[in-house]
């Protein structure tokens, strides 16, 4: 009997298959990039407005906007809201990215606890609902992922300053007060951009459209830091070449963290 007791128990230990790990943070930011691009595509080519929207087939009711705006107003407002939509979707991809790390963390430690269980209890603890970090805020949970790491985030600062401005976009409409201030003189935006370099016969060159490659072509991709200040009083906007820019870097931010992340 103790035998057969002993052959029912199991071993349990987690390994990771890391592409999974960036599947919810690549498809996110996918979703997110293909909606703003579709917005500011629909800008260049809306001219006019119709007066009214019909919001179901057959409707007596009439959809009309309770401000009425000229249409450069509106399309100047739209672009306002495209990129605003769309930067709180950056930190919302990431935030889900950490909150599937804690998750593995909080798992991994289940597991070292109760490392000798039967097949069904493992069962149980594997599928055993885990909210709690869903409800942490993006500072906490990078605190706490940063606690599994291998070796310091390289991109923890400039990650910081984009929920940073995401809190003044989201609670002040993106008008900077005192109380967003990261520096002396205003809020401060950090990224980094990577840049391909071409060398071809000795000349070398940044990487544009239609540039062609041969087997002889030297490539060389540079880390390029940037930042943007934004003053008290004054509107956070930035360009749709930026905006391409954030959600690279974003990406750039989760391969960072997989590749320094290790379960204890």
């Amino acid at each position: 009997m103790q035998s057969e007791k002993t052959s029912k128990i199991l071993t349990a230990t987690l390994k990771l298959n890391p592409p999974d790990l960036l599947i919810t943070l690549n498809s996110k930011l996918a979703e997110c990039t293909n909606s703003v691009f579709f917005g500011m595509n629909a800008l260049e080519i809306t001219t006019e407005l119709p007066e009214f929207l019909n919001s179901q087939e057959d409707s007596i009711f009439m959809q009309t906007p309770i401000g009425n705006l000229t249409i450069e107003q509106s399309k100047q407002n739209f672009k306002h809201w495209i990129l605003k939509k769309g930067f709180e979707d950056l930190i919302s991809a990431l935030t889900e990215l950490l909150i599937s790390f804690s998750y593995i963390i909080d798992l991994n430690e289940k597991i070292q606890k109760n490392n000798k269980l039967t097949l069904e209890k493992f069962k149980e603890l594997i599928f055993e609902p885990n909210d709690s970090n869903s409800i942490k805020n993006f500072p906490f949970l990078i605190k706490k992922v940063e606690s599994s790491l291998k070796q310091p985030l390289k991109f923890k600062s400039e990650v910081e300053t984009i929920n940073r401005v995401r809190r003044c976009l989201v609670h002040r409409n993106g008008v900077v007060r005192p109380t967003d201030f990261n520096t002396e003189n205003g809020l401060e935006l950090k990224w980094w951009f990577w840049e391909m370099k071409l060398t071809n016969d000795g000349q070398t060159k940044t990487l544009e459209r239609f540039d062609v490659i041969t087997s002889k072509t030297k490539m060389e991709m540079s880390e390029i830091p940037k930042t943007k200040l934004f003053a008290e009083n004054q509107r956070v906007e930035f360009s749709y070449q930026e905006f391409n820019e954030f959600a690279l870097f974003c990406q750039r931010f989760g391969i960072d963290v997989l590749d320094k992340f290790k379960l204890n």
